[in-house]
């Protein structure tokens, strides 16, 4: 069954309800990012019906409702055997459910619409805000929220995925908790930009990024960088690593650090 494509044209209920008429076992792999960050999942299938899921570190059940929230990225269907079965659930369970996830995903975005932002608590809350009851996941993220910690840090720090935190963190701002920090590019966006040339080059990406924001003018320790520059530094390092990495190679790591600058700079204020 030849069953590849991207998710922002056949949706996880289009690929759930084909493989189910199509009665297969075997498994989707699905490659993508959500809120900038990469995410790679499975949906395990036996005759046509979810019986497992992989996602981070999350349950099966859980992982299989979060993957409803991707509105982007490549899967493929592979026919091989599964392991043994931890879903339960009809597949029809899953789609109503997972739809509705999908919904509120929408509603969280339009408060976080990246997990690179960071969050501070509120010095004097007002007194509805101080009566509020958290539950012990909510109060697991509260005690992650230092003025320091990204959303991403924090879903990955809890285990609780970024759906459930998401949604903790999006109650939080709305109930006068917490607040998001405004960060300078020298606190949010570079350190990300060398993060992500380190895990693809190793130490030597520093040497080579610096080049990089140097050709355009950028200091790095400041702020004064304009969306153009950083844009055209990260063209420019794309450039000085395609003998190191290949022009594939070096496209597709530009590429995410084009995906991140462009989040987090959308979010400046």
């Amino acid at each position: 069954m030849a069953l590849e494509g991207n998710l922002s044209e056949f949706s996880i209920p289009d690929l759930i309800q084909l493989v189910d008429l199509s009665k297969k076992t075997g498994t989707i792999h699905i490659q993508g990012h959500q809120s900038g960050e990469p995410v790679e999942g499975w949906l395990h299938f036996r005759d046509g019906r979810i019986v497992g899921a992989a996602l981070d570190q999350l349950a099966p059940y859980e992982a299989a409702l979060t993957m409803f929230t991707l509105h982007e990225g490549e899967f493929r269907f592979y026919e091989q055997p599964i392991p043994e079965t931890t879903i339960s659930a009809s597949n029809e369970l899953l789609i109503m459910e997972g739809i509705g996830r999908q919904d509120r995903w929408q509603e969280i975005e339009q408060v976080i619409p990246t997990t690179s932002i960071v969050l501070r608590l509120v010095q004097n809350p007002d007194v509805g805000a101080r009566d509020i009851n958290l539950a012990a996941d909510e109060w697991r993220v509260l005690t992650m929220i230092n003025g320091k910690n990204t959303v991403a840090q924090i879903a990955e720090r809890t285990g609780l995925g970024w759906y459930r935190t998401g949604e903790i963190v999006a109650d939080l701002l709305k109930g006068g908790l917490v607040e998001k920090k405004d960060l300078s590019l020298a606190e949010s966006l570079f350190p990300q930009l060398e993060e992500l040339a380190r895990g693809a080059l190793g130490s030597s990406s520093q040497v080579l990024l610096s080049e990089a924001y140097r050709r355009v003018g950028i200091e790095p320790a400041s702020d004064a960088a304009t969306d153009v520059q950083v844009l055209a530094a990260i063209d420019s390092f794309e450039e000085s690593i395609r003998l190191l990495m290949g022009r594939s190679n070096a496209m597709q790591l530009a590429e995410r650090m084009r995906e991140r600058a462009q989040r987090i700079l959308s979010s400046r204020v």
